[in-house]
Protein backbone atom coordinates (compact mmCIF):
# COMPACT_ATOMS: atom_id res chain seq x y z
CA UNK A 1 0.00 0.00 0.00
CA UNK A 2 1.54 3.44 -1.05
CA UNK A 3 2.30 5.61 2.18
CA UNK A 4 2.73 9.46 2.52
CA UNK A 5 3.73 11.94 5.40
CA UNK A 6 1.16 13.40 7.65
CA UNK A 7 1.94 15.92 10.37
CA UNK A 8 1.11 16.06 13.72
CA UNK A 9 -0.90 19.22 12.70
CA UNK A 10 -3.07 17.19 10.81
CA UNK A 11 -3.42 13.80 13.21
CA UNK A 12 -4.31 16.55 16.00
CA UNK A 13 -7.08 17.52 13.35
CA UNK A 14 -8.19 14.08 13.17
CA UNK A 15 -8.28 13.46 16.69
CA UNK A 16 -10.33 16.56 17.37
CA UNK A 17 -12.89 14.79 14.75
CA UNK A 18 -12.64 11.33 16.00
CA UNK A 19 -13.54 12.81 19.49
CA UNK A 20 -16.45 14.78 18.51
CA UNK A 21 -17.81 12.14 16.68
CA UNK A 22 -17.74 9.46 19.68
CA UNK A 23 -19.20 12.41 21.88
CA UNK A 24 -21.70 13.47 19.43
CA UNK A 25 -22.72 9.26 19.11
CA UNK A 26 -22.55 8.57 23.48
CA UNK A 27 -24.62 12.10 23.47
CA UNK A 28 -27.94 10.27 24.59
CA UNK A 29 -26.55 6.71 25.31
CA UNK A 30 -26.26 6.14 29.44
CA UNK A 31 -25.73 2.43 28.69
CA UNK A 32 -22.77 3.33 26.04
CA UNK A 33 -21.06 5.63 28.37
CA UNK A 34 -20.82 3.27 30.94
CA UNK A 35 -19.37 0.53 28.71
CA UNK A 36 -16.50 3.54 27.67
CA UNK A 37 -15.72 3.93 31.60
CA UNK A 38 -15.53 -0.07 32.32
CA UNK A 39 -13.08 -0.40 29.27
CA UNK A 40 -10.23 1.77 30.89
CA UNK A 41 -10.26 -1.50 33.07
CA UNK A 42 -8.39 -2.71 30.13
CA UNK A 43 -10.29 -5.87 30.15
CA UNK A 44 -10.76 -7.42 26.60
CA UNK A 45 -14.64 -8.41 27.01
CA UNK A 46 -15.20 -4.73 28.48
CA UNK A 47 -13.13 -3.28 24.77
CA UNK A 48 -15.07 -5.46 22.81
CA UNK A 49 -18.32 -4.08 24.02
CA UNK A 50 -17.33 -0.31 22.55
CA UNK A 51 -15.78 -1.22 19.24
CA UNK A 52 -18.67 -0.76 17.41
CA UNK A 53 -18.92 2.65 18.67
CA UNK A 54 -15.11 3.31 17.97
CA UNK A 55 -13.88 1.12 14.63
CA UNK A 56 -15.79 2.75 12.29
CA UNK A 57 -14.23 5.80 13.13
CA UNK A 58 -10.34 4.90 12.81
CA UNK A 59 -10.16 3.99 9.31
CA UNK A 60 -6.74 4.86 8.49
CA UNK A 61 -5.20 4.51 11.62
CA UNK A 62 -2.60 2.44 11.90
CA UNK A 63 -3.42 -0.90 13.54
CA UNK A 64 -0.51 -0.25 16.17
CA UNK A 65 -2.27 3.03 17.23
CA UNK A 66 -5.46 2.20 17.67
CA UNK A 67 -5.75 1.43 21.47
CA UNK A 68 -4.43 4.90 21.42
CA UNK A 69 -7.08 6.73 19.97
CA UNK A 70 -9.78 3.60 21.69
CA UNK A 71 -7.76 4.57 25.63
CA UNK A 72 -8.55 8.12 25.01
CA UNK A 73 -11.77 7.92 24.06
CA UNK A 74 -12.47 6.22 26.80
CA UNK A 75 -10.70 8.87 29.54
CA UNK A 76 -12.90 11.51 27.04
CA UNK A 77 -16.19 9.85 28.61
CA UNK A 78 -14.81 8.75 32.05
CA UNK A 79 -13.81 12.70 32.32
CA UNK A 80 -15.80 14.45 30.12
CA UNK A 81 -16.33 18.41 29.48
CA UNK A 82 -18.92 20.56 28.66
CA UNK A 83 -16.64 23.25 27.16
CA UNK A 84 -13.28 23.25 25.00
CA UNK A 85 -10.37 23.40 26.99
CA UNK A 86 -6.94 25.38 26.58
CA UNK A 87 -5.54 23.48 24.35
CA UNK A 88 -2.62 22.60 26.38
CA UNK A 89 -0.51 19.03 26.96
CA UNK A 90 -1.09 16.70 30.00
CA UNK A 91 1.61 17.78 31.80
CA UNK A 92 -0.58 21.16 32.18
CA UNK A 93 -3.10 19.53 33.69
CA UNK A 94 -1.06 17.55 36.07
CA UNK A 95 0.66 20.95 36.86
CA UNK A 96 -2.62 21.88 37.83
CA UNK A 97 -3.38 19.27 40.21
CA UNK A 98 -0.18 19.55 41.48
CA UNK A 99 -1.11 23.23 42.34
CA UNK A 100 -4.46 21.98 43.96
CA UNK A 101 -2.34 20.36 46.82
CA UNK A 102 0.19 20.42 49.33
CA UNK A 103 0.75 16.91 48.77
CA UNK A 104 3.90 16.20 46.05
CA UNK A 105 2.00 13.10 45.46
CA UNK A 106 0.80 14.26 41.68
CA UNK A 107 4.25 15.41 41.25
CA UNK A 108 5.43 11.78 42.22
CA UNK A 109 2.71 10.02 39.68
CA UNK A 110 3.92 12.76 37.39
CA UNK A 111 7.87 11.76 37.70
CA UNK A 112 7.06 8.28 37.16
CA UNK A 113 5.05 8.68 34.22
CA UNK A 114 7.83 10.47 32.03
CA UNK A 115 9.69 7.38 32.32
CA UNK A 116 6.70 4.54 32.00
CA UNK A 117 7.28 2.38 28.42
CA UNK A 118 3.95 3.16 26.19
CA UNK A 119 2.90 -0.59 26.95
CA UNK A 120 2.55 0.28 30.55
CA UNK A 121 1.45 4.16 30.23
CA UNK A 122 -2.69 3.79 30.58
CA UNK A 123 -2.37 3.02 34.37
CA UNK A 124 -0.66 5.92 35.29
CA UNK A 125 -2.49 8.05 32.83
CA UNK A 126 -5.69 6.58 34.15
CA UNK A 127 -4.85 7.26 37.97
CA UNK A 128 -3.59 10.77 37.15
CA UNK A 129 -7.17 11.95 35.39
CA UNK A 130 -9.30 9.72 38.34
CA UNK A 131 -7.51 12.58 40.50
CA UNK A 132 -8.48 15.45 38.13
CA UNK A 133 -12.16 14.64 37.84
CA UNK A 134 -11.97 14.45 41.98
CA UNK A 135 -11.04 18.00 42.41
CA UNK A 136 -14.76 19.39 42.61
CA UNK A 137 -13.74 22.28 43.89
CA UNK A 138 -11.36 23.43 40.74
CA UNK A 139 -12.23 21.66 37.36
CA UNK A 140 -8.98 20.53 36.06
CA UNK A 141 -9.42 19.95 32.41
CA UNK A 142 -7.40 17.46 29.58
CA UNK A 143 -7.28 18.46 26.22
CA UNK A 144 -7.74 14.75 24.77
CA UNK A 145 -6.86 15.12 21.13
CA UNK A 146 -3.45 17.06 21.86
CA UNK A 147 -3.30 13.46 24.29
CA UNK A 148 -4.02 11.73 21.04
CA UNK A 149 -0.99 12.75 18.95
CA UNK A 150 1.34 12.89 22.39
CA UNK A 151 0.83 9.19 23.18
CA UNK A 152 1.48 8.07 18.90
CA UNK A 153 4.53 9.91 19.62
CA UNK A 154 5.36 8.68 22.86
CA UNK A 155 8.04 6.10 21.47
CA UNK A 156 10.31 8.75 19.16
CA UNK A 157 14.32 8.00 19.94
CA UNK A 158 14.82 11.94 20.80
CA UNK A 159 11.54 11.45 23.70
CA UNK A 160 10.52 14.49 21.96
CA UNK A 161 6.85 14.43 24.20
CA UNK A 162 8.86 13.71 27.28
CA UNK A 163 10.95 16.70 26.81
CA UNK A 164 8.07 18.69 26.33
CA UNK A 165 6.13 17.51 29.37
CA UNK A 166 8.47 18.09 31.15
CA UNK A 167 9.05 21.19 30.49
CA UNK A 168 5.72 22.27 30.59
CA UNK A 169 5.25 21.02 33.98
CA UNK A 170 8.34 22.45 36.10
CA UNK A 171 7.96 25.83 33.38
CA UNK A 172 11.05 25.63 31.97
CA UNK A 173 11.61 27.55 28.78
CA UNK A 174 12.30 25.69 26.00
CA UNK A 175 16.14 25.70 24.59
CA UNK A 176 15.18 27.61 21.12
CA UNK A 177 11.71 27.40 19.39
CA UNK A 178 12.37 24.45 17.53
CA UNK A 179 12.71 22.44 20.46
CA UNK A 180 9.16 23.58 22.05
CA UNK A 181 7.41 23.17 18.59
CA UNK A 182 8.39 19.32 17.71
CA UNK A 183 5.46 17.70 18.68
CA UNK A 184 3.89 19.47 16.46
CA UNK A 185 6.27 19.15 13.60
CA UNK A 186 6.65 15.54 13.18
CA UNK A 187 5.77 13.47 10.81
CA UNK A 188 3.40 10.25 10.67
CA UNK A 189 4.15 7.30 7.86
CA UNK A 190 0.10 6.52 6.97
CA UNK A 191 -2.16 4.80 4.99
CA UNK A 192 -3.63 7.11 1.64
CA UNK A 193 -7.10 6.09 2.78
CA UNK A 194 -5.90 8.25 6.47
CA UNK A 195 -4.68 11.11 4.00
CA UNK A 196 -7.80 11.27 2.08
CA UNK A 197 -9.67 11.21 6.01
CA UNK A 198 -7.94 14.42 6.76
CA UNK A 199 -8.18 16.02 3.32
Amino acid sequence: MATTQISSHNRLERAKKFLQEIKDRLKNDTGAKVAFKRALSGEHHHLRKIYPFVLPYLQGIPEQEQDIWIFVACLSVYHDQDAEPDAGNFAKSCRELQDSTESKGPERRFRALLETDLDYIEYPITALVRQMKSKKERRISVYYPRLIVDLCLWNHPDQVVQDKWARTFWQAPSSGSARSEETDNVSFEVSDDFKEDVG
